[in-house]
Formats: structure tokens, C-alpha cells, sequence
């Protein structure tokens, strides 16, 4: 792709900034800009006063962003993608760098699932509950973990209250999808007990039919294959939750247990044949049920006369399991995966014009996995990290500062087999107001991040990607220097932000084809590779795959302008434009695989009085820069709209009916940044009606 094709899709975006740079002129008066606070951030700073790029998506955004997958909710904001398996895992893609390179946290605290280490695992998070989303893109290693290099999605879903409510509140939402056939339906209560005391619950049930897409499932339809359907992309979960708060003059603390229940099919997984009689017998798809039971306290206190002004504590532990159920209802692997982390913030008071955190991390994982297809070997990871974050404002100058060391420990339990890091990461960054709401600024960040257990200790089939994986417990610590360039207007009726990145990585680790035999051509395997050591000639076999470490360089931009073309006392309207391009190359030569590719888009948003409506458009160019033996992957538009009308009832009691079409033109889709991209699209034409109701 050549550098005009690049910015093609930014190029009306950027003439758009030059001719509304003196809008102060032209719309004197504007509607102020709602500023949120970033809970990711451990001082609470706001989301236009950030060093870092960050997008908060609060639950006003979050009405008109799908729910399927915590992937699919922020795939349309600047610079991420998802790396969907289907309609019900997706699992975020920031930058190019997916995986253990983005970390997802609820609260603060990861996830703890099994999301890293195969695309068909599902993310163990639901959206619905989210009050704000919030995006960090870049290196986040800083305050989370070695594992964020790429970036991370905290979901602040606010289930461990630390203000009692003053009369109970409660929430109800459902919707119903056409293009699943799908039902939705949760409930949040929040109510206090005196001042001292705060109760929650809420609950979830989803249940959603093979999705409805346009043509055939399968790039190349097998014969006989049917059309308009995807197989074995249907999902039935449960999450409830429950917990209380107690609540004192300077601080709070509170728990809350959560339960989520997910059986799910993967679409163009492995499907196993038999013979009987001389007849070939085609089994149903892999399906999984995956359970996890979560236990999350969270405090905080605030001094007096004291050094540190105040504590903040987070603190979860997980029992996580799933099975991978064949298509003839056995179970062919089972997953586990039990796992405690924790962090602890020390706020110092304001020395001179510097406020800070101190903090230290900690995580214990113990995994296993059991079965015809346990790819990744039973394994032990331990890890210790100590953290610094400054910032302080000059005038018109606001400065970010950041230090972490972490040290990790890994070690497989069923075979010889240890690894131990050390990880340093640093990070700076500076903004400067050149005139009132314009802002020009410049990170630099230096992160290292260890190996995953699946990168160390993975020896076997991995039939959701249809490759053989071989580990490497001999692989070193990745470190990346990256760069972010922004200038930004972040106050008016119009307003954007652009950015320019650039990531160097050394030692970058990934899987790469073999060609042991010599013959040019990709090896495949079967199953019982280990044993047999045979390489066969069968297109359909496992390609056989290696954890390699080579030096890489990714670099792109992300643009977005936002114009307020209305702002009265009955309408509001604001348009919205955007892109983001993301380029990776390999140091040994070649593209890094599954690099999502040129996007732009656009929407407008109105909003009168009870009601509010849009309509937005996304161009995904073709992506023909590609990994080896990868397939290009045609570009394509989505079509969205949505509109809602809210009713008051009394005592601040409300009613919302909404509704939301996508892909209104029907396209045949596919992410490039899929695994089964060639197996699975994206669904077709789809309405989704609801009901949300406050009272």
C-alpha cells in the first residue's frame, strides 16, 4: 500500500481541521464538553488531561455500541479492532498488537480468563453492566502489568459501591436481535442501609440462535453447504452478581461474587468425521461451557497529617474452567485456570507542583489443561511489580512520569521446564497548550514485557486454529520504544484529535510456518506429531507452527474530528470523522500477521429534548499486505443507525425504547484480523429492539 493510499481515507479529516482552526470565531458560543474521569488512572485524572491516548466510552456512548463481546463494543473507536471467533468472542485489538499484548481489566483487575491463550476463548466480561469504558492505547505497562505493551480495556462496571445510595436503584434492560434471534434481559439494584452501608446485585441471560449472514459461511462452500446461516454460532450465558460496601467518614471497603456460565459454538472450528458401515458421518462444531466464579474486594482510605494523602486497594480471585466439547458431546479438553491478583496505591500528598502514586502488583496463576487437544502444558506463573507515576503542570506545560519493575516466574508442571524476567519499564510525556483548548504533545515509552505460558510452554494440536504449536521456553523479554505525536483541540464545536506512533519492538515474539522437509512449502502435520515426528501432504492437516522472536517495527496514525453543526435550546447535532491505519513489518522480512487495515469512517449524532437518533458509516479497506501464507481480505462498508425515546415517569423514574439497525446494506464482511476470517463473517442486516427503564 502506498503512502497516497494511506492517508486517502484521512485526507477530507485533516482539510477539515485546517478550515475549522479558528472556529472560535465562528461559533462563539459553544455547549461545554462534559470532562470524565479516567478510573484507570489511580489519580482520577480526566480524559482531556492525558498524556497518554485514551478514549472513555460512558454508558451514553455504550447504548449504541453492540454487546456481543467486549471486542465488538470498542471496535469502532480509534485504533482498536476486535479479533472476533464469531458472534460471541471477540476479543480486542489495539494498535496491531492482540493477545497478551492488550490487557482487559474489570475494575482494575484482569480478567483472569483464558482470552489469551486462543482466539476461541471467550473474554469473561460483560458490557451490559459497564458505567464507562475506558481505552489506553500504547504501552500501559506502567500501572498494569507487563502483559499491556499493546494497550489495555479497563470495563468500570461500578459493582463494589463506595457511596451508600439514598433510596434504592434499580435498572432493567432487554433487547431482542433479529439477526440471532436472540433475547437479552439484565437487572442492576443498588440500595443503601443508613449511610453506612450499600447492597448490589445484578443478573444477565442471553440467548441468541445461529446468526443470520449474507451468503455462505466459507470463503470456498463446501458441496451442499446452506447459505444464509452460520453454523454453530449460537450462545446461551448467565452472570449474576451480588455484593456489599461498608462505608466510613474516610474511606470504604467492599466485596462482591460474581458467576458467569457461557456455552457458546465455534464457527468453523475442527469438525470431526467418523466412519461407520463405509459411510462418512460429518459431527456438529466444538462448543464451549465455560464457568468462572469471581471474589473482588476493593477499599480505600484518606489519611490526615499524614505523608501519603490516601490508600486504594483491589484485590480478586478466580476459579475459571472450561470444557471443549466435540461435536459428538464429548468433552475433549478441559481448561483450568485459578488465579489471584492484587494491587495496592499509595496517593502521596502534593509535593510542590508534583502529585503521584506509588504502588505494588502481584499475581499468582495456576493453569491446567487436560485432554486430546491440551496444547498448552499444565504450568505455574508467579509475578512482583513495584510502580511510580508523577504528573505536574507548568503554566501552560502538564508533565506525566512513570517507572515499573516487575519480576515474573514461570514454570511448567508436567515436564522440565522454568523461566524467570525482569522487566524495567519507563515511560514520559509532555503537553503543551499553545492557545486555550489547543494541545500539542509527545510520549516516549520503554516496556518489556515477559513471555506468556502459552508462548513458553504450548507443545501440541490446536485444532481452533488448525495449527500444531510448539513453545519456547528458552524466549526472552520483548521490548518495545514507542513514540506518540498528538496535537489536539480538545474544547468547542469542533474539536480532533491526530496522532502520529511509531513502535520499535526487539525480540517480538510470534508463530511462524516450518519447512523441515525442505520442499518450499509450509509443513502440515497430524495430531500425533510429537510421537511420529511425520510431516504428510494433506492441505487440511495442522500447519505446523513455532514461537520465533525477531525485531519488528509497527507504525500508523489515528484522526478524528468532532463538529458541533447544531447546538440550540431544542436540537443538538455533532459530526463525527475519522481514521486509523496501523502498519507492521517484520525485521527477517515480511508483514505481521493479522494487521488490521485502513479505515475511515463517519456518523452524525441528534439529540432533542427525550430523543436521540443516528447514523453512521465505516469504510474497511482490502488488506493485501499480509503474513506469510496468509489471504487477502476484501474491504467493505457498514451501515449503522440508531434512534431512541425516553419517557419520564415520576420521581426521576424513566422508560427508554430504542432500537438499532447494522449492516444495513448487507455486506459480506470479514476482519482481516480474524482467525477464521475465511470460515466466519461478520452477521448480516440486523435490528435490534429494546427496553431500558430506570426507577
Amino acid at each position: 500500500m502506498s503512502c497516497c493510499q494511506i492517508f486517502v481515507g484521512s485526507l477530507f479529516l485533516l482539510v477539515t481541521v485546517v478550515a475549522f482552526a479558528d472556529d472560535k470565531y465562528r461559533h462563539p458560543e459553544s455547549r461545554p464538553i462534559d470532562e470524565i474521569i479516567v478510573t484507570a488512572d489511580p489519580l482520577e485524572g480526566v480524559d482531556s488531561h492525558f498524556v497518554a491516548p485514551v478514549t472513555v466510552l460512558d454508558e451514553k456512548v455504550l447504548r449504541r455500541e453492540s454487546s456481543r463481546s467486549i471486542g465488538e463494543t470498542v471496535s469502532n473507536q480509534l485504533g482498536v479492532n476486535s479479533s472476533d471467533f464469531g458472534a460471541s468472542v471477540g476479543r480486542p485489538i489495539i494498535r496491531g498488537l492482540g493477545g497478551g499484548r492488550v490487557r482487559v481489566l474489570e475494575d482494575g483487575i484482569g480478567t483472569m480468563d483464558l482470552s489469551t491463550i486462543s482466539g476461541d476463548h471467550g473474554v469473561a466480561i460483560e458490557s451490559i453492566f459497564a458505567k464507562q469504558v475506558e481505552i489506553l492505547r500504547g504501552p500501559a505497562t506502567l500501572l498494569y502489568g507487563s502483559g499491556a505493551s499493546g494497550g489495555l480495556v479497563n470495563v468500570a462496571n461500578g459493582r463494589i459501591l463506595s457511596v451508600a445510595p439514598e433510596a434504592v436503584e434499580a435498572k432493567a434492560y432487554g433487547h431482542y436481535d433479529t439477526a440471532s434471534d436472540g433475547w437479552l434481559g439484565a437487572i442492576e439494584l443498588n440500595a443503601g442501609i443508613g449511610e453506612a452501608f450499600a447492597l448490589h446485585f445484578d443478573g444477565l441471560k442471553r440467548d441468541t440462535d445461529n446468526i443470520n449472514i449474507p451468503g455462505f459461511a466459507e470463503i470456498v462452500p463446501d458441496t451442499g453447504e446452506r447459505s444464509g446461516t452460520l453454523p454453530n454460532s449460537d450462545n446461551e450465558s448467565h452472570n449474576f452478581s451480588g455484593g456489599g460496601s461498608y462505608i466510613g467518614t474516610r474511606g470504604f471497603i467492599g466485596f462482591n461474587v460474581s458467576r458467569l456460565e457461557n456455552e457458546y459454538g465455534v464457527p468453523g472450528a475442527h469438525h470431526h468425521e467418523e466412519e461407520e458401515e463405509g459411510e462418512e458421518e460429518e459431527l456438529g462444531g466444538t462448543r464451549i461451557d465455560m464457568r468462572q466464579t469471581r471474589y473482588d474486594v476493593k477499599g480505600a482510605y484518606d489519611f490526615s497529617g499524614s505523608w501519603f494523602q490516601q490508600f486504594k486497594g483491589r484485590f480478586a480471585y478466580n476459579d475459571y474452567e472450561h470444557d471443549e466439547i466435540e461435536g459428538s458431546g464429548e468433552i475433549g479438553t478441559q481448561f483450568e485456570n485459578q488465579e489471584f491478583e492484587g494491587r495496592v496505591e499509595l496517593i502521596h500528598r502534593p509535593l510542590g507542583r508534583w502529585n503521584g502514586v506509588v504502588g505494588l502488583q502481584f499475581q499468582d496463576r495456576d493453569f491446567a489443561a487436560v485432554g486430546e487437544e491440551a496444547f498448552v502444558r499444565p504450568s505455574e506463573l508467579d509475578s512482583i511489580a513495584a510502580f511510580i507515576f508523577e504528573k505536574a503542570d507548568f503554566d501552560k506545560f502538564h508533565l506525566d512520569f512513570g517507572l515499573r519493575g516487575e519480576f515474573q516466574d514461570a514454570e511448567s508442571n508436567d515436564s522440565p521446564g522454568s523461566t524467570s524476567h525482569n522487566l524495567l519499564s519507563l515511560s514520559a510525556g509532555t503537553t503543551y497548550e499553545y492557545l486555550a483548548g489547543y494541545e500539542i504533545g509527545i510520549s516516549a515509552t520503554r516496556s518489556q514485557r515477559a513471555p506468556t505460558i502459552e508462548e513458553l510452554f504450548a507443545g501440541g494440536p490446536h485444532l481452533a486454529s488448525n495449527t500444531f504449536e510448539i513453545g519456547d521456553v528458552n524466549l526472552g523479554e520483548e521490548t518495545s520504544h514507542n513514540i506518540d505525536i498528538f496535537w489536539r483541540k480538545v474544547v468547542g464545536r469542533y474539536r480532533f484529535d491526530f496522532t502520529l506512533f511509531y513502535n520499535s519492538v526487539s525480540d517480538f515474539a510470534f508463530l511462524q510456518s516450518n519447512d523441515r522437509n525442505a520442499d518450499g512449502i509450509a509443513d502440515r502435520v497430524e495430531a500425533d506429531f510429537l510421537e511420529t515426528g511425520e510431516i504428510v501432504d494433506e492441505d487440511d492437516a495442522l500447519l505446523l507452527v513455532n514461537q520465533r522472536q525477531t525485531d519488528a517495527e509497527f507504525w500508523g496514525f489515528e484522526v478524528e474530528t468532532r463538529v458541533t453543526l447544531i447546538d440550540d435550546s431544542l436540537d443538538f447535532v455533532e459530526l463525527r470523522l475519522w481514521s486509523d491505519y496501523v502498519n507492521g513489518e517484520l525485521d527477517r522480512g515480511g508483514n505481521v500477521p493479522r494487521l488490521p487495515p485502513l479505515r475511515f469512517g463517519g456518523g452524525l449524532e441528534w439529540e432533542r429534548d427525550r430523543a436521540y437518533a443516528g447514523v453512521s458509516a465505516v469504510r474497511v479497506t482490502e488488506q493485501d499486505d499480509v503474513g506469510m501464507l496468509e489471504t487477502d481480505t476484501d474491504g467493505y462498508t457498514m451501515v449503522n443507525i440508531h434512534a431512541g425515546y425516553t419517557v419520564p415517569l415520576s420521581n426521576g423514574r424513566s422508560v427508554t425504547i430504542f432500537a438499532r439497525g447494522t449492516n444495513l446494506s448487507n455486506e459480506q464482511a470479514r476482519r482481516h484480523t480474524s482467525f477464521v476470517k475465511d470460515l466466519a463473517p461478520l452477521p448480516g442486516i440486523s435490528g435490534l429492539f429494546g427496553i431500558r427503564a430506570s426507577f
